[in-house]
Order: C-alpha cells, then structure tokens, then sequence
C-alpha cells in the first residue's frame, strides 16, 4: 500500500470502481500527481473533474484543493516518521511553542472569570481532554460542564445561557459534529472558544477565540498519530492563567 493509500485506506468502501481508479493512479503516481491539476488528471484517467471532486469529498476533504494540499504534504510527513520518535516529539514541540498566541491566552483566562458558567465539549479522543479540563476548573468551584454525546452536543442551543462561555476541543478543528454546534451557536448571544492544533482550522474560524499551537499533521498505516499532548499543555497554560486571575 503507498502513502496515499495508506492515508485514505479506511475509506475506500466509500468509493465507486471509477473514483478507486483515480485514487490508485495518485498513490501510484505520487511525484506527478502532485503537480497536475484538476484537468490533467481527469485527462490521464479519462474521467470527469466531477468524478475526482466528489471522490476528494468522499475522502473527507472540502475538494480536490485540500486533497493537492495533502499530496504534498505527505513527503514531509514520511520524513518526520522517518525520525526518532523522541527526536520528532522534541522537534515539533520547540516548533509549536513558537506558535503559541499568548494575546489569545490571555484573552481567553480573562474570559473564563467573567463567565457565570464554562461548558466544555469534546469528542472521539478528544472527550479525554474535556472532561480533564473541566475537572480542573471544578476544583476551583467554578460552575462547569462538559460534554461528549451526540445528542446532548445537537442539545447545545437550548442549553446555554448569554454568560456562559462554550470551550470545544479539537486536535484537529474538522470535527464535522463540534463544526456543526459552533455554527448554531453563532446565531446566540453566547461566547465561544476552541483549543485546537490547528491556527486556521474551520472550527477555530467558527468561534470567536481560537487558541492553538500549529503541530505537523502525521499519520501511519491509516492511524493519525499527530501530537495530542499540545492540546493538554494549552490546557494547562490556560488554567494557570485563569488561577493567577481568579485569586486577585
């Protein structure tokens, strides 16, 4: 399996015969590929542009634009796998401290004081993070609450109130399901924010703070093995901020 495939693997059921043909052409054509357009490599294939789009949709992507993106993203993910791991943690770490938005911080700690009530949202391995984070504002006796179920997060809109402030988590901003809340809760009187891996994910454009550290996305054999521990030290950075705020 190359890396394209290896990438996109767990979606293949997904795709028809003719968007696996597409697919298979990149994964085995990799160097070209990333340099076609959309037309050159509907030419090749002698399919439709529509067919490569939806294929690209299929895949999870907003279009074929994202998918280029990944295309040549990819060498470089095979280069950090390529390192020691410990190496690669120690690199992306350094690189991701210089990212961080301390106005953002700031921002957000000031924020959680004010707030009558922190509601904390996350999913898939993120749940472990929002219910960490909540807990630490629980010792404080701060009114918190989070959540990770699908119906109570579909819930959100009739739950929060104009002083609440609303936190989702996400390593990698595109969760469709924490996407789809943040964007009714733009149409209430209620603040948002995001903590994420990602300085310009869609997620982290929804809300209206978005504190981040931008970590290289790496996956291996189909598994997305990118940092999540970054998620937890902004964790941290922003709760000890919000005590250094909270006890003036």
């Amino acid at each position: 399996m190359g890396k394209v495939l290896d990438q996109f693997g767990s979606r293949l059921a997904e795709l028809t015969p003719t968007e696996k043909q597409v697919l298979y052409y990149i994964d085995g054509n990799l160097d070209a590929a990333k340099k076609h357009s959309l037309t050159e490599i509907a030419k090749v294939n002698n399919v439709s542009t529509t067919t490569i789009v939806r294929m690209s949709h299929k895949l999870g992507l907003e279009g074929f634009s994202e998918l280029k993106y990944i295309l040549k993203t990819i060498e470089n993910q095979q280069s950090l796998l390529d390192n020691n791991p410990v190496d690669r943690y120690k690199e992306e770490f350094v690189s991701a401290f210089e990212t961080i938005q301390t106005r953002e911080l700031e921002k957000l700690s000031e924020k959680m004081v004010n707030a009558k009530r922190v509601i904390v949202v996350g999913v898939g391995l993120s749940k472990m993070m929002a219910e960490y984070f909540s807990k630490l504002l629980m010792q404080t006796n701060k009114q918190t609450h989070y959540t990770y179920e699908s119906h109570m997060i579909d819930l959100l809109p009739n739950m929060v109130q104009p002083d609440d402030l609303v936190f989702f988590i996400s390593s990698s901003g595109e969760t469709k399901t924490l996407i789809q809340a943040a964007e009714k809760l733009t149409y209430q009187v209620v603040d948002t924010a995001a903590i994420t891996n990602s300085s310009d994910s869609t997620l982290g454009k929804m809300v209206k703070t978005n504190l981040s550290m931008t970590v290289d996305r790496v996956k291996f054999a189909g598994y997305d093995v990118t940092a999540r521990s970054t998620l937890m030290l902004l964790i941290d950075l922003l709760f000890e901020s919000y005590l250094k705020k909270s006890v003036k």
